[in-house]
């Protein structure tokens, strides 16, 4: 399987709205297979802390960051979303959105509008059953990376992210050993808790180890086995070389 670009690779097929787009009967009669798309550039706003919820969008491709930003103008990174990903959920609540969502490169979107999602939920099963697994999903990733974030050290952390991405981009159609991490090293330190310093350390130890490859934004991972393993022992365990009975 080869590396793709997440702003070539075709998402429609891991895509939670596929339902929604498949029997919509407006885009049927029209003859459209499949919805209109808007192109962002690296850097560009979807959407900011605090704006009115218009509806919910799909990323088609490319890749986005969400962050919370605190009074003092702190950022928090709460979530990295890929093509099939729902962003805006959290608009729902007071139909004002809480997060802010940047591109992390060159990407495009499809637009559900608040009034087209109503419809849509009353009148489609599938529709409504695609917006649930979305919820659902993202409510237990979550709660997976607070687990990881409160009982893990940093070797472990590092090694969830890397897992959780392979994971990803393997449901994407593209290699889960060898992808680009759009993402910055400094977006990997503030999502996963830990200074930028400690990430690039550990980065470079595994590197080190033959655990992983890094040039420039490429990352290879050459023994997953060894990642799957530092989820389940201590760090004190790893240093030792020893393993719990």
């Amino acid at each position: 399987m080869s590396i793709i670009s997440l702003y070539q690779a075709h998402p429609c097929n891991c895509c939670n709205m596929l339902a929604v787009c498949a029997k919509d009967r407006q885009f049927s009669k029209s003859g459209l297979t499949d919805r209109s798309h808007r192109v962002f550039q690296r850097k560009h706003a979807l959407i900011d802390s605090g704006d009115h919820f218009a509806g919910i969008y799909v990323l088609h491709s490319g890749s986005a960051k969400a962050f919370v930003t605190a009074q003092d103008g702190t950022e928090q990174i709460t979530a990295f979303y890929f093509p099939g990903d729902i962003i805006g959920l959290d608009g729902f609540d007071n139909q004002r959105h809480v997060q802010s969502v940047r591109f992390l490169e060159t990407s495009s979107v499809c637009f559900f509008s608040a009034k087209e999602i109503k419809s849509l939920m009353q009148n489609s099963e599938g529709a409504l059953s695609g917006l649930l697994k979305a919820m659902s999903h993202a409510l237990t990733e979550d709660n997976a990376m607070l687990l990881a974030l409160s009982n893990s050290d940093s070797e472990q952390r590092v090694a969830k992210f890397l897992l959780d991405l392979s994971k990803r981009y393997k449901a994407r159609g593209c290699s889960d050993k060898e992808f680009i991490l759009s993402m910055t090293r400094t977006d990997i330190a503030n999502y996963l808790g830990m200074a930028i310093e400690t990430v690039s350390r550990i980065f470079t130890k595994l590197q080190k180890n033959g655990i992983i490859s890094v040039a420039h934004r490429r990352l290879q991972i050459l023994d997953p086995i060894w990642l799957k393993a530092c989820l389940q022992t201590s760090l004190t365990e790893r240093l030792t070389g020893t393993t719990s009975s």
